[in-house]
């Protein structure tokens, strides 16, 4: 079973946002079962989506998931 998210899991979204670090947020997507929507996010990037765009989805959906398990655990 995964440790609940706690704080720090929610800053270092933050903290990678901030540095604009799509890489990083792209493996914490992954590693919370968003592979899926981690390969949509680099589609729309080669398709020509902003990857200011693309960082905010990103950003947004990494933090919805970890909200999501805080309150599932």
């Amino acid at each position: 079973m995964e440790a609940r998210p706690g704080a720090a899991e929610f800053e270092a979204v933050d903290a990678a946002a901030a540095r604009r670090d799509l890489g990083a947020l792209l493996a914490m997507l992954t590693r919370l079962d968003g592979a899926e929507e981690a390969r949509v996010a680099q589609d729309a990037l080669r398709s020509g989506v902003s990857a200011e765009i693309v960082l905010g989805e990103v950003s947004r959906e990494v933090t919805r998931r970890l909200q999501w398990r805080l309150r599932e655990r």
